[in-house]
């Protein structure tokens, strides 16, 4: 472990991007980030032979991935991408080392661990309660949502799909994107709405119930259309309503699990839109739980400002991997 060509290969494989480093073995340091999209790999082995095809004389000992999906079998379809992972084709590219998998948002979950004040907002000061369960929620590609909390032996995560949850509409506006959407999807998951391709359906539904033609193809377009005040009423409507749901559905999710210790919200996707998020209606949507207001009024809610954060909770997982090895990290 003290060679200095020795290192832990780390991923964080979503449905859009694959982003690899490589961690020195024994430190915490991620190295060598590289971002690659999924789109452009028939399968995740090749999308490491790639990352690691930049480098020579090069020994990995051990490696973990943190991936969206049903990480606990052995062979499993990411959720939001054609990539079918098998374990043992991996283990076999990568030449029988010790492969760690877990949720992508059981990496997220370890990451707000590391997190100094500096690095998140504050949506909602609360009432600090750290021995307390976490929720850790973030809107990406799909909806991502994990519990977390302190235990005797460390920081022991509770994954989940919470993403897949129905969707509960609370106004007659929403009833009718509901509708809609059922009519496309059958099924009405909250991450048709709280993702990157849920901006897109959101615009859509407005668009067809306010009479309006569509102008914008990709999620990108109408954050950056409802950044800019002066341009169009209905991308603005869209963030505004996506910001609104999203907290009344983190509020749900955060009485579901008792999240008296925070809600830490991570994701790339809102910084987007940093400025809207922060004064949206998110914080009075997560209050509104009737005669449990002052309950969510209580929880602190953070928001994290810090980059590769899928990556950061790899290398935690990685550390303690190595520690119950019997090895100093």
């Amino acid at each position: 472990m003290k060679q200095t060509d020795s290192y832990n290969l780390v991923g964080d494989i979503g449905a859009t991007n694959a982003r690899f480093a490589l961690v020195s073995a024994g430190s915490s340091e991620l190295n060598n980030i590289q971002s690659l999209k999924c789109n452009k790999f028939d399968n995740i082995q090749s999308a490491i032979n790639f990352y690691l095809s930049s480098f020579q004389e090069l020994e990995i000992v051990s490696a973990c991935f943190a991936t969206a999906g049903t990480v606990h079998l052995d062979t499993f379809k990411l959720a939001n991408n054609h990539w079918v992972i098998s374990k043992s084709d991996v283990a076999i590219a990568l030449k029988g080392i010790d492969i760690n998998w877990i949720n992508d948002f059981t990496a997220q979950a370890f990451a707000t661990t590391t997190l100094t004040d500096s690095e998140v907002i504050v949506i909602n000061k609360g009432v600090v309660k750290p021995e307390k369960l976490r929720l850790v929620i973030g809107p990406g590609t799909g909806l991502g949502v994990c519990g977390l909390i302190m235990s005797s032996s460390g920081w022991l995560t509770i994954a989940g799909e919470g993403g897949h949850s129905d969707f509960a509409p609370n106004t007659s506006l929403e009833f009718e994107i509901l509708t809609l959407l059922a009519d496309k999807f059958g099924h009405v998951a909250v991450e048709r709405i709280l993702s990157g391709p849920g901006i897109m359906n959101l615009y859509e539904a407005l668009c067809q119930i306010n009479g309006k033609d569509k102008i914008y193809k990709t999620p990108s377009e109408i954050t950056a259309a409802a950044v800019n005040t002066s341009s169009d009423p209905i991308a603005d409507e869209t963030i505004q309503m996506f910001c609104k749901i999203f907290g009344s559905v983190a509020g749900s999710m955060a009485l579901t699990v008792g999240a008296l210790g925070g809600v830490y919200i991570t994701s790339d996707l809102v910084r987007n839109f940093l400025d809207l998020f922060v004064n949206s209606e998110f914080q009075q949507s997560f209050e509104n739980k009737g005669r449990l207001q002052p309950v969510l009024a209580d929880i602190p809610v953070y928001l994290s400002k810090k980059e590769n954060m899928g990556l950061i909770g790899t290398v935690y997982q990685t550390n303690n991997f190595w520690i119950q090895k019997g090895f100093k990290v």
